[in-house]
C-alpha cells in the first residue's frame, strides 16, 4: 500500500471511530406510541465513552404527563464502569439536575454536597446495557455486576433466554434475548433528589420483568426492550429509519 493510500485509509478509520452513533426508539404503552427515546454514543477521550440518553413524551401525551429528561454517562470502554453521570429532569412532579463523579482514590461517588462509597468498576443501568452490546451471551449469562442507581446500591445480571428474529421495519434481525435482573445490594444509600424521575423509579420496581433483545451480529444494537410492572408493559423498539 502506497503512503497516500495508507494515510487515506487511516483517516477514514479514525473518522469512523470518532463518529457518534445515534439510535432512536419508539416507546409504546398499550401499543400507543407515547415517548421518543434517543441514545447517542461517542468516544470522548482515552478509552472513555460518552453516552447520552434522552426521553421526551409525544405532543398529545404532554397534556397528561409531560417528560423531557436526559441522562449523560461517561464510562470506560473496557470495564463499563462509570466515571461521571449527569441528570436533567423536567416532569410534572420533578424539576432538578445534578452531576455525579467517581473519585478513584477515595472509592466514592460525589455530587456538589454529598459523597458515598461504592465498589470499584460500578456500572449504572445504561452502561450495563452497553456491556450487553459488547459481549457475547456466553460472557454475560448469570454474571452479577455492581450497579449504582440514583444513590442506591444494586447488582444486575443478564439471563440468556434464546436467540430469535426481531422485526425492525421490513427486516428480520437475529437477536440474543435476555432477561435483566436488578436487585438491592449492600452499601450506602443516599437521596440525590427529593423525588425520583419516572425512568429511574420504574426500572427498579419490585416485581418488574425486564427484557432486552440485542442484535447478534454487526453493530449489536439494542433492537427491543420491554419492562412489565404490575401488569403494565412499556415496549421500546428501534426505529427503522
Amino acid at each position: 500500500m502506497n503512503k497516500s493510500l495508507f494515510c487515506f485509509v487511516t483517516l477514514i478509520a479514525a473518522a469512523q471511530l470518532s463518529a457518534a452513533e445515534k439510535l432512536n426508539y419508539r416507546v409504546s404503552f398499550w401499543r400507543i406510541h407515547c415517548v421518543d427515546v434517543a441514545m447517542v454514543r461517542e468516544e470522548s477521550q482515552n478509552d472513555k465513552m460518552k453516552l447520552e440518553f434522552s426521553a421526551k413524551t409525544r405532543p398529545v401525551f404532554d397534556y397528561f404527563f409531560s417528560v423531557d429528561n436526559s441522562y449523560t454517562t461517561w464510562y470506560d470502554v473496557k470495564s463499563f464502569e462509570i466515571h461521571q453521570y449527569s441528570v436533567e429532569v423536567n416532569q410534572p412532579n420533578a424539576d432538578f439536575s445534578y452531576k455525579l463523579k467517581w473519585n478513584d482514590e477515595r472509592k466514592k461517588f460525589s455530587t456538589s454536597n454529598i459523597s458515598y462509597s461504592r465498589p470499584e468498576k460500578s456500572h449504572n443501568i445504561l452502561t450495563l446495557l452497553m456491556r450487553a452490546r459488547n459481549l457475547p451471551w456466553e460472557e454475560l449469562d448469570t454474571i452479577w455486576w455492581s450497579v449504582e442507581h440514583e444513590g442506591a446500591p444494586y447488582r444486575g445480571r443478564y439471563l440468556w433466554v434464546d436467540s430469535s428474529n426481531v422485526q425492525v421495519g421490513n427486516d428480520k434481525i437475529l437477536a440474543d434475548h435476555y432477561r435483566l435482573d436488578l436487585e438491592d445490594a449492600q452499601g450506602d444509600k443516599v437521596e440525590l433528589s427529593d423525588v425520583k424521575d419516572i425512568f429511574s423509579w420504574g426500572i427498579v420496581l419490585d416485581g418488574a420483568v425486564r427484557q432486552v433483545w440485542v442484535e447478534r451480529d454487526g453493530a449489536r444494537r439494542i433492537l427491543r426492550a420491554e419492562v412489565n410492572v404490575r401488569g403494565i408493559t412499556l415496549t421500546a423498539e428501534l426505529n427503522s429509519d
